[in-house]
């Protein structure tokens, strides 16, 4: 794994290594754990009840209750698969809380992996962690830590797709397996991000092609075909579901940028005052951005070779924030994706190659560690009184027998995906519907 260091850190390169990575962990961690009170409203109960659907249709070993889970499931199916590494606890109340567990904890891969490409890519160590510090200082970025929705998760997979490009111009690679393996990593990314947000298709578009030229560029036309079957390989979990139930997602997604933006969108946000909504929200993560823009801009001054390519993660990122602008569902959540890629796609500050110093796996098995160890305490954070209130109250009305419940509210903590929630973990006799 190639790291550039500065000079003082390179006499003693496996301990630089161990400080750059738990630094840019450290930075980036106030954003991915959160051990605040949670409550959980619409969109967190329905994500929660995905879940628990999903988990008590597998340890079930019912095939027709995993496709009926899909089925129901509208956005973000990746989340389906929080409550599973639990077993059967993860379809119970106990579960609410390890699925915020399991959540914290795969984003905190995800920056891994990220921070693992960089160092791979040649991003110098000192801008990379500028980046961190201005994720980490980012207000709306910490407010919105360890949430049970999935923009989080959006983010993190749109800043390491964009950070593949720098990849794979400056690792050229020749060899099959080598190939294969690139290309499970772009499955890989498009898997995490295509099942967390419609959203992300913007960016398989954009990047794909971007990544398509740059490794037939410097790579070679029979390399480039076998990235593309490791791609293929690897996204297969994400082309599956959307073939068979891509239609319900797009549906969905345009009923939300459309029907539903109101209920999502700022009143009287211009398109302008979006853009100045997100600039206002970075806080003191202005000051490191505002040097690595400095670097940015003299690396781009200073090395004419590969200027282009530099700015393509900066132009794809700031084309996804003009579309946000312009849409009719101006939620501020949609920015998220660009406070936590574009740092990191500044930090590309020259064409320095990585070094040969390689990563060992102990770093990386206690980075892992660290991060199950900040995420186990979350399993407290959901407030699950009201869902355990309202099981008891459909069970009561129940009596033991199939029953068909009106909702006649749209409360916060009250509401028909609180509702379904609590059906799910109280059993199947019980039937809610909206009215």
């Amino acid at each position: 794994m190639g790291v550039w260091l500065p000079t003082k850190l390179r006499h003693s390169p496996t301990v630089a290594l161990w400080v750059c990575l738990f630094a840019f962990l450290g930075f980036v961690s106030p954003t991915i754990i959160n051990y605040a009170p949670y409550q959980l409203a619409w969109d967190e109960a329905y994500y929660l009840h995905r879940a628990v659907c999903m988990n008590q249709a597998v340890f079930n070993f019912s095939w027709s209750r995993v496709t009926d889970c899909l089925a129901g499931t509208h956005k973000g199916p990746i989340v389906g698969l929080l409550g599973l590494p639990w077993g059967r606890v993860g379809g119970t109340y106990g579960g609410l809380g390890l699925a915020f567990v399991a959540l914290g904890l795969f984003v905190w891969i995800l920056a891994l992996l990220t921070y693992l490409v960089c160092m791979r890519g040649g991003i110098p160590a000192v801008s990379l962690l500028l980046g961190a510090a201005a994720i980490g200082l980012t207000p709306f970025l910490r407010l919105t830590a360890g949430a049970m929705m999935t923009d989080t998760l959006l983010g993190w997979s749109v800043a390491l797709s964009l950070l593949l490009i720098p990849l794979e111009y400056n690792q050229a690679q020749t060899k099959f397996w080598p190939g294969v393996l690139r290309g499970l990593l772009w499955g890989f990314v498009i898997d995490v991000g295509i099942l967390s947000k419609v959203t992300f298709g913007f960016f398989v578009l954009s990047i794909g092609l971007v990544l398509l030229l740059v490794r037939w560029r410097y790579s070679g036309t029979l390399p480039l075909w076998y990235a593309l079957g490791g791609c293929i390989a690897g996204a297969t979990p994400a082309i599956l579901v959307w073939l068979i139930y891509g239609r319900t997602f797009l549906r969905f997604a345009i009923l939300a940028a459309r029907d539903l933006a109101p209920l999502y969108n700022v009143p009287g946000m211009t398109a302008l005052g979006y853009w100045r909504r997100y600039f206002s929200e970075l806080g003191w993560a202005l000051i490191p951005l505002l040097f690595l823009l400095v670097l940015f801009i003299r690396g781009l001054l200073i090395e004419k070779q590969g200027r282009l390519v530099r700015l393509l993660p900066i132009g794809i990122i700031l084309s996804y924030l003009f579309v946000a602008a312009m849409s009719q569902n101006r939620d501020p959540r949609f920015t998220i994706p660009v406070m936590i890629a574009m740092p990191l796609c500044l930090g590309w500050t020259n064409l320095r190659p990585a070094s040969e110093t390689t990563m060992k796996p102990a770093p990386i098995l206690a980075a892992l560690l660290v991060g199950t160890l900040f995420a186990i305490p979350m399993v407290a954070r959901p407030d699950i009184a009201p869902i355990e209130r309202t099981g008891q109250l459909l069970k009561t009305l129940s009596d033991g027998r199939p029953t068909v419940v009106v909702l006649a509210t749209d409360g916060v903590l009250f509401n028909i995906e609180t509702v379904e929630l609590a059906r799910q973990l109280g059993g199947e006799y019980l039937t809610a519907r909206s009215s």
